[in-house]
């Protein structure tokens, strides 16, 4: 249908025309219906129709003026007026005659309007989330609206930084809007013509929910997925979903009765039909497909195919992702042996114990510990989380849905799982019937929420519980004790600590919980709120326990600076010879300063859960290191911290109604309360891997002193059940020294080994595929830093704050300086300098971890998760920082 210059495409129109002008999505609708597909009825406004619209209305020159000067920290200004540009010129005559056409022609009844990129969805560039659909719009003014809001949508701050980061440039944007009669689904859902997590080219997964598909999209809903044989159609497995509730047509949601829930959603027609048509697409398309559907009254439709990524012959196995992004912070570098196992031995135990809490019953317990006590992979001297075993996990929690969305933002994961095709593979548990599994949740369910609701009183309980343990074995002197006697204390404090601890795993999905709720109502009642409120807002707690190392740093800062001797003997002695150059210049009472700081902190340092490593007690020149920073720089602004708190609670109290913002004090009052809970104990948890220090130490000691080490140190090359093993009688002696030395040996190969990445998907033997990857060209690994000439760099902002001056890039809190920050991880170790950074930025890490949250108490300026920033940037290099938009800028 023209319309003089342009015209409307439809499923007549010659494909040329729809290659030329539809964008991907449009194109792929075109090619399901001409391959005898049923989709829903379609008209196409081509990008010929975007262009007659700004040409005719003289946008070009406009948003050319506006775009001549964009740079990522004017993004946001920028997008907004181009975007308020275009919605608020009128539509040409001709194109609103166009759309009123379209519209007869698809008849009556409400439209899903969407977007279609001609790069979006494109082998290069798959500009994700970029673009806007609209579900459930009627009556041509509105649909008009949605038209230009469309197009509109190609100038957003995230897509104009889309362009700008992979340098697409701005000219010649543009758009396609499909305007689909929208099917008012009974089921909706979404099938793959390859098995997502086992590789399976013979296997179809389809997930299906009530009602429209945004509720599986949106993780609102917990599907039914069904896993079909795709050569003889027979049913592989299936897992009933709790499919809670539904989205209608107008975006509204609503309950799905009790009975319908509790049963498959897929009538075994409907799994014959929907396997059927996804097979003959994917043989159109000569490739895997991610296909969207849906079901009306019986009669299939298809919404929407594209290509998924095609797996190797090789993939064929057991399927595993292994990801290094929030452990990193805790277990940086090559780990000892010992460190690894005691770590998996106190995850597996405590998280059994929290799981026993929950009333699991014994049966389903003992198949968890096939993954419990797994959820941590040894990767070339490395430590690694087993995704897919955290899933798990988090299953067994009420919402779990939403918990594994949290799960990705708290370890700040840089992917998301494909819940819908991974959802036979992350269940926690089996169950003989639907009835029983439903008991179990229930029950689980009303326990979460006991100690949920409970949580500061669980806590209060945990605390003194621990510290009457640790006060016990603190106090212990190790070093003069023969070995066994030590081994026998060490199972003492790790039983009674096990038994307190498993509740308080219930912290983070205390945290993850509301914080999602939190992000919902952020998104919904304040749409136009910049990024970084969603983790600003958390901020603001008060009394938190792990700022202690901290405020005491600069405290100690202050008291020496009192006296300029003292002062000038920290700053110009060697860090390890500081304490007797003090002493011997009287400075006794600074000194008692210093001891009462490691008394209370000593075990608070950095890489601090690494059993190998030295804490503050062993080496004390370390806190000097950090004390000559401080007295170098000066603490930033206290009142810092409270600016922001001012700047927030104006936000909110501008964009909010009473009403809303009392519930939304609630639900931020719980996370605020989940966070300083979670930070309590994990001081404790510093607390606790510095006894078990002393203790392996002091059992390493004695046996060199008998001539069974050559060192005492050679404890850490043993696994704990090799140790456990040298007092039980379950290994040979002989065993033990080749064992320490190979172990030695190949602590040292690690570290000339290639990095892995940080995130990467196994499939069958893990050890086969570690063999491969060693075997390959190291140059297919190397990671090299951008060869372009971009200034800039993104990341997450976490704390606001804008800040110019010279970044300093650091492995060690003691090699800082002065300046900015900067650093590919740190951990808890690290806080003590941040009062006297000027900013913080973090190649690594998440909104949500501890440097972030004591980074936002003392009002650093802060970013997390920049790729490439310890490649791009220099030590001495001048760069601006922007803590509210997440952006690094190199001005040198």
């Amino acid at each position: 249908m023209e319309y003089g210059a342009i015209k409307l495409l439809t499923s007549e129109s010659g494909f040329e025309d729809i290659e030329r002008l539809a964008g991907n999505k449009g194109k792929s609708l075109y090619l399901l219906g001409n391959n005898g597909i049923s989709v829903p009825p379609w008209i196409i406004l081509g990008t010929d129709v975007f262009k007659c619209y700004r040409e005719t209305a003289g946008l070009d020159k406009a948003i050319a003026g506006l775009l001549q000067n964009f740079n990522a920290d004017n993004a946001a200004d920028i997008a907004a007026q181009i975007q308020n540009t275009v919605l608020s010129t009128p539509l040409p005559e001709t194109v609103g005659t166009l759309v009123k056409n379209a519209l007869t022609s698809l008849g009556e009844g409400p439209v899903a309007i969407r977007s279609s990129g001609k790069e979006e969805d494109s082998k290069d560039f798959s500009f994700a989330g970029q673009f806007d659909t609209y579900l459930g719009i009627e009556g041509l003014d509105d649909i008009l609206l949605h038209v230009q809001k469309c197009w509109a949508s190609v100038y957003s701050e995230r897509s104009l930084l889309y362009r700008h980061r992979h340098n697409l440039g701005f000219a010649n944007v543009d758009i396609a809007v499909i305007l689909q009669r929208l099917i008012t689904a009974d089921l909706s859902g979404v099938v793959f013509t390859v098995n997502p997590a086992s590789g399976s080219a013979d296997e179809l997964v389809i997930s299906a929910v009530y009602g429209l598909g945004e509720g599986l999209v949106s993780g609102l809903v917990d599907a039914d997925t069904v896993v079909v044989d795709k050569r003889n159609g027979a049913l592989i497995s299936q897992v009933i979903g709790e499919k809670a509730q539904q989205v209608g047509p107008n975006g509204n949601i609503s309950d799905v009765p009790a009975e319908a829930q509790q049963q498959l959603s897929l009538s075994s027609e409907n799994i014959q039909a929907i396997c059927a048509s996804a097979k003959q697409i994917e043989q159109n398309f000569k490739a895997p497909q991610d296909i969207e559907w849906c079901l009306q009254e019986g009669r299939l439709w298809i919404l929407q195919a594209r290509p998924v990524t095609a797996f190797k012959e090789e993939s064929k196995g057991d399927f595993q992702i292994w990801d290094n992004s929030n452990i990193i912070e805790n277990y940086p570098g090559i780990v000892s042996p010992l460190t690894f196992t005691f770590t998996q031995n106190l995850y597996s135990k405590v998280f059994r114990e929290y799981c026993r809490l929950l009333r699991i019953p014994e049966k389903q317990l003992k198949e968890m510990d096939g993954f419990l006590g797994s959820v941590l992979g040894y990767m070339n001297g490395r430590a690694y989380y087993n995704l897919l075993h955290w899933y798990k996990l988090v299953g067994t929690s009420p919402f779990y849905n939403l918990g594994h969305k949290m799960l990705e933002v708290q370890m700040g994961l840089d992917e998301s799982l494909d819940l819908a095709a991974c959802q036979e593979k992350i269940k926690p548990y089996q169950t003989d019937s639907r009835l029983e599994y439903l008991w179990i949740r229930a029950l689980s369910g009303l326990m979460f929420f006991w100690y949920f609701f409970t949580l500061k009183r669980q806590v209060r309980k945990f605390r003194a519980a621990f510290y009457q343990l640790y006060g016990t074995f603190n106090a212990i002197d190790y070093k003069e004790l023969p070995a066994d006697r030590i081994y026998a204390y060490s199972k003492q404090f790790e039983q009674a600590i096990i038994a307190h601890w498993g509740i308080m795993i219930s912290l983070e999905s205390s945290i993850g919980l509301p914080y999602g709720l939190l992000r919902l109502l952020i998104r919904r009642w304040l749409p136009d709120a910049p990024d970084w409120l969603e983790v600003a807002v958390i901020g603001g707690i008060h009394d938190m326990e792990s700022m202690g190392p901290a405020l005491e740093m600069a405290e100690l800062a202050s008291y020496a600076r009192q006296n300029p001797e003292w002062e000038r003997i920290i700053g110009q002695t060697p860090a390890k010879q500081c304490s007797q150059a003090l002493a011997e210049a009287g400075a006794d009472a600074f000194l008692a300063q210093v001891d009462a700081y490691i008394a209370a902190y000593g075990y608070r340092s950095n890489n601090e859960l690494k059993l190998e490593e030295p804490d503050l007690r062993e080496e004390p020149g370390v806190l000097f290191d950090m004390l000559k920073v401080a007295l170098a720089t000066g603490a930033r602004e206290q009142n810092a911290s409270a600016a922001h708190e001012r700047d927030l609670k104006a936000l909110l109290d501008k964009g909010l109604n009473p009403v809303q913002r009392l519930l939304f004090n609630i639900v931020l009052g719980k996370v605020q309360s989940a966070i300083q809970a979670r930070e309590t104990v994990r001081f404790c948890r510093s607390r606790t891997f510095g006894v078990f220090r002393n203790m392996y130490r002091a059992i390493g000691n004695d046996f060199a002193r008998h001539g069974l080490f050559e060192d005492g140190r050679d404890i850490f090359y043993l696994r704990l059940e090799e140790l456990k093993g040298c007092f039980e009688g379950t290994i040979s002696t002989r065993e033990i020294k080749p064992l320490i030395l190979q172990r030695k040996a190949d602590m040292d190969v690690y570290r000339t080994m290639k990095a892995l990445p940080p995130r990467f998907v196994t499939f069958g033997s893990v050890f086969g595929w570690l063999q491969k990857w060693s075997n390959t060209d190291s140059e297919q690994h190397e990671s090299h830093a951008a060869d372009d000439d971009s200034r800039e760099l993104r990341g997450t902002p976490c704390s606001p704050g804008f800040v110019e001056g010279h970044v300093q890039i650091v492995q060690e809190p003691g090699e800082f300086t002065g300046g900015i920050l900067a650093a590919y991880r740190t951990d808890p170790g690290w806080v003590a300098v941040f009062p006297f950074a000027e900013a913080l930025l973090i190649e690594r890490g998440s909104p949500l971890t501890h440097a972030a949250i004591v980074a936002r108490e003392v009002g650093l300026p802060t970013i997390v998760q920049i790729p490439k920033l310890t490649q791009m940037l220099k030590s001495g290099m001048m760069i601006r920082v922007d803590g509210h938009s997440g952006t690094v800028t190199i001005l040198d």
